[in-house]
């Protein structure tokens, strides 16, 4: 028969073990639920902050007025990069073209013969012709094909002009019109689908903002004929650029950029953010021959101005006043008996010219012309410069101490 001493033990040890299973299991279960409810709150928090991250990244959209959230860092600075300046160069930077331009051109020769060597002094320069072939940058203007660059980009007498589009395409130009007033030239091209730039209302630009400056002066010599942009601000409007001699021309009511006009950007555009030209760069400032922040560009509305002149009459037509004004002087002001300087004398008026239609005569003194005192000769030049074929000049003046006023009905010149 067992011992029942031996029975109790037994039990007693197997419940024990039972016990001590049962709770490693219980403390088994217990951790798996707290490391699993640690898991999902540290899930949690790494997806609020997600959350943040992507309202911190939100991109309104301005035509629509929507957001939409980011889609990561990448697409995120992407977004940054395809700014309003690249959306502009996009849509510009197809109608800019290289301009090469060739010309003849007359060169002494050095050599030197039998009675040049003996009698220097009475030998006279004997001249060599030739080719020479100079860069300059246009603008596509017209889907019919017009292009517009600087007048001294095509020089006096170009002898073939070739112009190179972005893709690498040429096309022979012809010279359509040359404005020399404005330095301005109208080339026409014999293409099809081609790129046309949108001219800006120049009058609308604003001081301060974004100006991209936009040629392709080497693209018949580049591997890559896509031009080149650099970028700045509108520096002032309205520039008249002071004539030094007789010879250089009158630059008034130019716009003033910051934005680089390298050598053979001439011709090129000047863009605003909506892609728009709002001019035709033309000139710096410089004495070492790069940029230094001081460029100029002709205003978009005289492009435009003379591409339509072109279009309807076949050419740009000059107006004509058909007098001519001298400014008083203490002499002049002594010898009519007047005190007030502030007006031109007229010099001389041809007959039946609009001038002497409107009432002028020799020895009249015109005090103003729309209102605008004449009180300088750049006054006098910058209200001939701007004047056109059809306009109405309101005048005042005085004859022999008398006042008296009226209109000039400008009419084209002759060419």
């Amino acid at each position: 028969m067992p011992d029942r001493r031996v029975s109790t033990w037994s039990a007693a040890v197997i419940g024990l073990l039972a016990g001590a299973l049962l709770g490693a299991l219980f403390l088994l279960v217990r951790e798996r639920s707290w490391r699993h409810d640690w898991e999902s709150q540290r899930q949690a928090a790494i997806d609020r902050l997600l959350a943040d991250a992507a309202r911190d990244t939100v991109r309104v959209v301005e035509a629509g007025g929507q957001s939409e959230p980011a889609e990561g860092t990448a697409a995120a600075i992407d977004r940054q990069r395809a700014n309003a300046i690249v959306a502009a160069t996009r849509q510009v930077a197809p109608t800019v073209v290289t301009v090469t331009v060739s010309q003849r051109v007359a060169v002494r020769d050095p050599r030197l013969t039998f009675f040049d060597f003996f009698y220097p002094e009475r030998s006279l320069p004997r001249l060599r012709y030739g080719e020479r072939q100079s860069y300059g940058s246009g603008v596509i203007v017209g889907a019919d094909g017009y292009i517009v660059t600087n007048a001294h980009v095509v020089g006096q007498s170009p002898t073939q002009i070739t112009v190179t589009l972005s893709d690498g395409t040429n096309y022979g130009a012809e010279l359509v019109e040359v404005v020399d007033r404005f330095d301005l030239a109208l080339l026409k091209v014999d293409g099809k689908d081609l790129p046309v730039a949108d001219l800006a209302d120049s009058d609308d630009l604003m001081i301060g903002e974004w100006a991209i400056a936009i040629g392709s002066p080497f693209g018949q010599l580049l591997a890559d004929t896509q031009p080149t942009v650099t970028v700045g601000v509108i520096s002032a409007l309205n520039r008249d650029i002071v004539r030094q001699t007789q010879s250089d021309r009158y630059y008034l009511g130019m716009i003033q950029t910051d934005a680089a006009i390298n050598p053979g950007n001439s011709g090129g555009a000047l863009v605003n953010a909506r892609g728009e030209v709002v001019g035709i760069n033309t000139f710096i400032f410089t004495e070492s021959g790069g940029s230094i922040g001081i460029g100029f560009a002709v205003p978009a509305n005289r492009v435009r101005w003379v591409l339509e002149e072109v279009r309807e009459f076949g050419h740009y037509r000059q107006a004509n006043w058909g007098v001519m004004l001298y400014p008083l002087t203490n002499e002049i002001m002594s010898e009519l008996s007047i005190s007030n300087p502030v007006g031109f004398i007229v010099r001389d008026v041809v007959e039946d010219s609009p001038a002497w239609r409107g009432g002028l005569r020799v020895y009249d003194v015109i005090r103003t012309i729309n209102g605008v005192p004449l009180d300088s000769r750049d006054t006098v030049t910058r209200l001939v410069y701007e004047a056109m074929v059809g306009d109405r000049i309101h005048f005042t003046a005085e004859r022999d101490g008398k006042p008296f006023s009226g209109d000039i009905v400008l009419e084209e010149a002759q060419r």
